[in-house]
């Protein structure tokens, strides 16, 4: 009995230690690269405290002077919803998926200590655990974005979020006036709400879209669930999108977390720049 229990120590103890080690063989930057042969990578905030990658798809920018901006879901912030993972990249890039059914001018910004096989030394695991939607990380997003309107004058920026990237989407235009639309997907704009309801650790750091001033009337905006999503209910989802009378909520039959959003994507785009834009 007593060797069994040994046994069974020794055996819960080296999975300990190798849980935190699966992070390291997944590369996000050779994966991006795969899913989007076309994009460039550049650096962005170089001089700040958190350097953000990004990968750019802009050979020319369009006549309305609009050029769409990805961001990422929260990926694997825990191990086991136990420990903080020692590298949160997303394995699924679902933003970088739908971009890549995108045909117009689009960027795919990582947010702080995201897209990197090893973290940079600022990095810590409450930037993507407790405050994962934090001022931190909206000001690093937001110097980022002032970074590319330098690079690309005179253009206005679509904010694409999936998930928590939606999530962060909404809280980046709250301080931004070059925001034409945000469209988020399966997206935790709620997330006092979301943890609740999960029995999740509260995000005590975090920022919570709920609890902003709305955005101004001349920033549209969608926000789309699906039926079947388990992870972002898509009843949170709605109820804030309730409390905000300029915004168009889409509930998508048969859909989830993420699944089937890129087998429409090229027709929701559409939808939503026709809209935007005045066309047919």
């Amino acid at each position: 009995m007593r060797r069994a229990l040994r046994i069974f120590k020794y055996s819960v103890l080296a999975l300990y230690l190798f849980i935190p080690l699966l992070g390291c063989t997944f590369n996000p930057s050779k994966t991006t690269q795969k899913i989007c042969q076309n994009c460039k990578q550049i650096i962005l905030n170089s001089k700040g405290d958190y350097p953000l990658i990004a990968y750019t798809r802009v050979n020319e920018v369009e006549p309305d002077g609009l050029i769409h901006i990805y961001l990422e879901g929260d990926g694997r912030p825990w191990v086991k919803g136990i420990w903080p993972a020692k590298n949160p990249n997303s394995r699924e890039m679902t933003a970088l998926r739908l971009m890549a059914q995108d045909k117009y001018p689009a960027i795919y910004l990582n947010r702080p200590c995201y897209g990197y096989q090893k973290l940079p030394p600022s990095c810590s695991p409450d930037l993507w655990t407790s405050a994962r939607y934090s001022a931190t990380v909206v000001t690093a997003l937001n110097s980022a974005l002032t970074e590319l309107a330098h690079q690309f004058p005179n253009q206005r920026w679509i904010l694409i979020g999936h998930s928590g990237g939606g999530t962060l989407a909404m809280l980046l235009t709250q301080t931004r006036d070059d925001v034409a639309a945000i469209l988020t997907v399966a997206a935790n704009l709620d997330h006092k709400a979301w943890t609740e309801t999960h029995g999740y650790l509260p995000l005590h750091e975090s920022l919570n879209p709920i609890e902003q001033e709305l955005l101004p009337a001349n920033v549209l905006r969608w926000h789309l669930a699906g039926d079947r999503d388990k992870q972002v209910s898509p009843e949170i989802t709605k109820r804030a999108a309730d409390m905000d009378p300029q915004a168009r909520f889409i509930l998508k039959a048969g859909f989830d977390h993420q699944c089937c959003w890129e087998n429409q994507w090229s027709e929701i785009i559409a939808m939503m720049r026709n809209q935007l834009t005045g066309t047919k």
